[in-house]
């Protein structure tokens, strides 16, 4: 099917860029207009892909900002910014803020303190704040932490280490010095709001928390070892493995896995280290987490429970909204708060990736990937299910999400795997571009060796031999191969991958067309007529001034295990800023 014409992905941009926008923060705390870098969108008030959160999950979303601020301080280069990067990795910034209030009065806290317990205080410029207990404080406590509240239209205090690349905002902080309210109780107290505004939320903190939450069977989950990250520890013999991935790139040191798949990041300089760094962050850290919650929801929702309790019956438990929390959560980490204002190229997370990689391997629709498309589609029925106490059905949709979040991963792997062959441009590039598309392509692998080495070990060796850190130079058509004996075992298809594209031209690069058909996507008709609209292909998109502005319309029917499913109606995105990948091509074009 041809591509639509520029006008289209210009009328697309647009409307992406008039988007209504949020300011997410503290309740009580109004401000008029924030500053662009804290606008983003209120995941209480906006459907993502017609997602709609049934709480406030713009502070989780959050994450993503201090994904942008580790990438910010990478930028630098130099060994102190490497330093604040991590730093801010470990602490954060922006997600699940408190403050760690010291009281004035001798003998401390009069009488305990529960965690969640309503704290009243003021900003700087006596504006209220209504926040909450962080933790429980015991009577006598010289120190109680007090949580901002994350509801909508507040000025934010996102402090943590974001000084380090001098992107605190203080706007909606206590004043460093006050008084707060505990229920009639007013206590006097001071502290450094440059040092003591913290997170409760890091990006680090997904790694480290998660032997915890998702293996042990003691004190952990009820559903542990969740077999996703059971097959990362199978493979790095190593609970932290994304966060020891990630300080290792940071320190240019080697990993200290006991099992498979160690990488040296000595053989680096600043730019391979940076990208192993942010890509790591992102696609091991974040994304494990996201199958966390996905599997917590599960969790949650086989707590034996009655939809409905007579009031006089008490024996009788009344099922909460814990699993549909749950759930939401994961979509949250999924997408971040930035990805809808910017279109497919504005977010740092695993919904942008994928969109990225839809695009150099002819897998989406005007911008939007069809991994994309089926994961949606799978949040919305997994929620459904979830609603009406249907665990097994939900588990069903976590399984699948599991299995299509690997396709992005596979896709940036068989995309680097090229450019370091001789398919590729790696006999003219510079060393530094070699570098970075090595670092590049070891991290995508680090992030899907594990459940590769489930399926097939010699597969997992086979990519892990041409891809490690420090290997220059690729084997593309082995990586393929590999890569394509396991696609049955990890529940995905050739369609689901696509091939690598020239990305000026659309046609494919020298043996990177998909595989499964002598012709590319030949399971891939154009279609014409109405059909369905799925849910999980539309956007949520405030036209503003721009409602007059028809949405660009083309229709693709879409065949995966065996069902059509009908896609249409979605936007093109903005202008793509990703990196161009320009080798000789083959001549055959892909899709769009």
């Amino acid at each position: 099917m041809a591509s639509f014409p520029s006008f289209a992905a210009l009328v697309a941009s647009l409307l992406l860029s008039s988007s209504l926008v949020a300011v997410g923060g503290s309740a009580s705390v109004r401000t008029g207009d924030a500053e662009g870098r804290n606008r983003q969108r209120n995941l209480s008030t906006t459907k993502f892909l017609d997602y709609k959160f049934d709480k406030d999950m713009t502070d989780h979303a959050r994450i993503d900002r201090d994904q942008l601020a580790i990438q910010q301080a990478l930028a630098l280069q130099t060994s102190e910014s490497f330093d604040n990067a991590k730093t801010i990795y470990e602490e954060g910034g922006h997600s699940k803020s408190y403050a760690r209030l010291k009281l004035v009065a001798d003998g401390g806290l009069p009488t305990k303190v529960k965690k969640g317990s309503a704290i009243k205080g003021k900003t700087a410029d006596g504006v209220t704040i209504h926040g909450k207990a962080y933790e429980q404080a015991e009577e006598g406590d010289a120190v109680i932490e007090v949580q901002y509240p994350t509801d909508e239209g507040a000025a934010p205090c996102f402090v943590g280490a974001l000084n380090l690349v001098d992107n605190e905002v203080t706007d909606g902080c206590f004043a460093k010095t006050g008084k707060i309210t505990i229920g009639k109780t007013k206590l006097q107290y001071d502290y450094n709001v440059e040092e003591e505004n913290l997170n409760g939320r890091t990006i680090a903190g997904f790694s480290l928390g998660a032997k915890k939450k998702m293996y042990d069977t003691e004190h952990g989950c009820a559903g542990c070892p969740y077999p996703e990250y059971a097959a990362f520890y199978d493979y790095y013999q190593d609970f932290e493995y994304a966060d020891d991935w990630v300080k290792s790139a940071a320190s240019g040191s080697a990993t200290p896995f006991s099992g498979n798949g160690n990488a040296d990041f000595s053989k680096f300089g600043f730019i391979g280290r940076g990208e192993a760094v942010k890509k790591g962050a992102a696609y091991m850290n974040t994304f494990m987490y996201v199958i966390r919650e996905l599997r917590d929801a599960i969790d949650d929702c086989n707590v034996a429970c009655s939809l409905e309790c007579n009031a006089d019956d008490t024996t009788c438990t009344q099922c909460n909204d814990e699993p549909v929390a749950a759930w939401d959560e994961a979509v949250a980490f999924y997408t971040g708060s930035l990805a809808e204002t910017e279109g497919h190229d504005g977010g740092y997370l695993l919904y942008s990736l994928a969109n990225k990689r839809g695009l150099n391997c002819g897998t989406h629709t005007d911008g939007q990937s069809w991994v994309n498309t089926d994961i949606f589609e799978n949040f919305h029925q997994g929620k459904k299910h979830l609603e009406v106490r249907n665990c097994k059905g939900a588990e069903k949709n976590a399984e699948r999400i599991s299995q299509l979040m690997n396709v992005p991963l596979i896709q940036g792997t068989l995309r680097y795997a090229h450019k370091l062959s001789e398919h590729g441009n790696v006999e003219r590039d510079s060393a530094d571009l070699i570098e970075k598309h090595n670092a590049e392509g070891a991290t995508f692998a680090a992030a899907v060796l594990p459940a590769l080495h489930k399926c097939n070990e010699k597969a997992a060796k086979t990519v892990y031999k041409n891809m490690k850190v420090g290997k220059l130079k690729a084997n593309y058509p082995e990586v393929k191969q590999a890569f394509e004996s396991t696609y049955d075992c990890l529940g995905i298809s050739c369609a689901d991958v696509g091939g690598v594209l020239n990305d000026i031209s659309q046609f494919f690069l020298p043996e990177a067309t998909p595989c499964g058909s002598q012709q590319p996507f030949k399971q891939y008709t154009s279609a014409g007529g109405g059909g369905t609209l799925s849910a999980g292909a539309k956007f949520g998109i405030a036209f503003g001034s721009l409602a007059a502005v028809g949405i660009i319309a083309g229709v693709v029917a879409k065949r995966m295990n065996g069902r059509k499913e009908e896609v249409k109606d979605v936007p093109a995105p903005a202008e793509s800023a990703v990196e161009s990948y320009t080798a000789e091509d083959t001549g055959e074009k892909s899709i769009i």
